[in-house]
């Protein structure tokens, strides 16, 4: 049986989320999100959407229903990005690679202010 608690916390994580920016974001109380990433509880079919799509994840992938297709759906955003790489040549890939490994080390310096 699939442990639903598990990848919704395993999701969460994997965004770089804490519980309290999901609740934040959701209006899901402590409580509830913390029954559902425990298997205590179980969220309703609106906050299983909602959660499904803040942590970009099939609904497929989260109850672990196999399938032949992608588990992944990219976001409106994510297929712009995806539009615009597939027209750049090797060079500006790698360029475009180091702009994003500079600005993924920044944000990680930023998020780590924060706490």
């Amino acid at each position: 049986m699939t442990n639903i608690g598990e990848i919704l916390k395993n999701a969460r994580e994997d965004k770089g989320l804490t519980q309290a920016e999901v609740m934040r974001i959701t209006g899901i109380n402590r409580k509830s999100l913390s029954g559902y990433e425990n298997n205590v509880a179980e969220p309703d079919l609106h906050t299983f959407a909602e959660l499904a799509k803040l942590y970009s994840l099939s609904a497929d992938h989260i109850l672990g229903i196999r399938s032949d297709s992608p588990t992944y759906v990219p976001t409106r955003t994510e297929q712009q990005y995806i539009l615009k790489i597939k027209k750049l040549d090797q060079q500006h890939l790698e360029e475009l690679d180091a702009l994003l490994d500079i600005l993924v080390s920044f944000s990680k310096k930023k998020m780590s202010r924060k706490r």
